[in-house]
């Protein structure tokens, strides 16, 4: 029992080995980030569909593998959310800028904006960061071995995403002024 009055939010979770659609709870005023940066193990969502791995929606009927009342995730599983609401900073607008990055999850990219503090080096935000942030006008990518990434267009877009830094298998960066944008899907 939540000691704390809890709101319901659908959610598409995303982890390497399912697709789970249900709803997840959050604090009033909070996001999807820090639900899932909250020290608890488990995310819990009732209503489940548990469908193969994969990233297109809607998913098809033949991939639905189980459907339960209420399922626990794990959050170190989980890769990407869409849904519940974005989380926001808890630092002052004026010390945050917004970056245009990328992240690779297998065979597909999740791009947008994260905000990140004045100044600080990319990596060095990554490395010290919560594992979940908020990525704001997001767009999923599909990887296509005989495509150009500056060819590629998204499949779905999204107001915003929670993406787990430690499971994107790569993150990349939109050139700085002055660099040559074709070498990026940013172009």
């Amino acid at each position: 029992m939540y000691k704390q009055p809890r709101e319901a939010h659908e959610a598409r979770i995303h982890t390497g080995a399912y697709r789970v659609y249900g709803l997840i709870y959050l604090v009033p005023g909070s996001g999807t980030a820090d639900l899932l940066n909250a020290d608890k193990v488990y995310l819990p969502v009732t209503g489940a569909l548990v469908y193969v791995p994969g990233f297109r929606h809607p998913p098809n009927a033949k991939e639905l593998k189980a459907s339960t009342g209420f399922l626990a995730l794990r959050k170190e599983r989980i890769q990407w959310v869409a849904g519940g609401r974005p989380a926001e900073p808890r630092t002052s607008p004026g010390l945050l800028e917004r970056k245009r990055l990328a992240f690779l999850f297998g065979d597909y990219l999740l791009a947008g904006e994260l905000h990140v503090p004045k100044g600080v080096r990319l990596s060095d935000f990554l490395s010290q960061a919560k594992p979940f942030q908020t990525l704001l006008e997001a767009g999923l990518y599909p990887l296509y071995p005989e495509k150009p990434v500056v060819e590629l267009e998204p499949l779905e877009r999204f107001p915003f995403l929670t993406v787990n830094l430690r499971l994107a298998e790569g993150i990349a960066e939109a050139p700085g002024e002055g660099q040559d944008p074709r070498l990026t899907l940013f172009g």
